[in-house]
């Protein structure tokens, strides 16, 4: 059974549920809560942890092997499966999900998906840390779904905020239409300054999201352009990151989702191995990587 797990580093407290081992609340001292409640009228879910792909494979199948398995969008974890709580103090956690009957249904391996959170001052660390247990050499991408509560302040609308990338960028997107597979690339004729990406329901509705996978960033900043008041987001090894928010809703949340992996090509062959981005663990191995999210204080 999932359980409510509750963090707190000073002012700063978060809440984890083992369902799905995502991060349900957090608050930084302003007695304002920070990550999106999971309406389920709009979308109901928090910050889903993505693995063993992020977005959506080919055909809604990889191979494996040469056998093709079906594989959800995002994979298995945000399908809720209940992990285990495997270390924990006051300030953080790590929660285990281990491979089992019905991972092996769609990803045939034998692994430790280990998702642990920890806070800081005004701020929390999400790391992942995948170990390939199995006798063969095992692909995977990772990647977060952090939705965050936007606007973040009174007498703000989401359209009052800038995605600010710390790195000059083109403004090119991966195009995904209808939140499949990438069919080609578009240039966001209202990205400017080779930094700035004003936020908008109807730009991101038309696209279903704005998927940039060719990034010279790898932080950027959710910023108030009237009060300069906002977050920022670390991600140093995740080299794609996907702006979303459910479509035709109008939410008041955002997503910024730091990935390591993207979805399929229509042009890819389907195997996993072939994915962009794709880390092929050798047997034994174990791979880590983080973001950190910092609000302003």
């Amino acid at each position: 059974m999932a359980e409510l797990i509750h963090l707190s580093y000073g002012e700063t407290k978060a809440v984890i549920t083992t369902e799905g081992a995502q991060l349900v609340s957090f608050m930084n001292g302003d007695g304002r809560e920070k990550i999106w409640q999971a309406d389920p009228a709009v979308w109901n879910q928090h910050a889903p942890v993505l693995f063993p792909v992020c977005g959506a494979p080919k055909d809604g199948k990889v191979i494996i092997d040469g056998v093709a398995y079906a594989m959800p969008k995002h994979g298995f974890t945000r399908v809720n499966p209940v992990f285990e709580r495997s270390a924990y103090g006051p300030d953080f956690v790590e929660l285990l999900l281990r491979d089992n009957e019905e991972t092996h249904a769609c990803y045939p391996f034998c692994f430790d998906f280990l998702v642990s959170y920890e806070l800081f001052d005004h701020g929390i660390r999400t790391s992942f840390r995948v170990k390939n247990r199995d006798q063969k050499t095992m692909p995977f991408c990772v990647g977060g779904h952090p939705a965050f509560i936007c606007p973040m302040e009174e007498n703000a609308v989401f359209d009052d905020y800038d995605v600010i990338f710390s790195e000059q960028e083109d403004g090119v997107i991966a195009a995904t239409p209808g939140g499949g597979a990438i069919d080609g690339e578009e240039k966001l004729p209202f990205f400017h300054d080779g930094h700035v990406l004003p936020l908008n329901h109807h730009e991101i509705d038309i696209r279903d999201s704005w998927l940039f996978s060719g990034l010279n960033s790898r932080s950027v900043r959710l910023e108030n352009r009237k009060t300069g008041h906002g977050l920022t987001m670390h991600f140093p090894k995740m080299e794609a990151l996907a702006i979303w928010s459910a479509g035709g809703k109008n939410a008041d949340y955002v997503c910024l989702e730091p990935w390591h992996g993207i979805p399929a090509t229509r042009a890819e062959s389907g195997r996993f191995e072939d994915k962009p981005f794709v880390t092929l663990l050798s047997p034994g191995e174990t791979y880590v990587t983080w973001f950190d999210v910092i609000w302003d204080r």
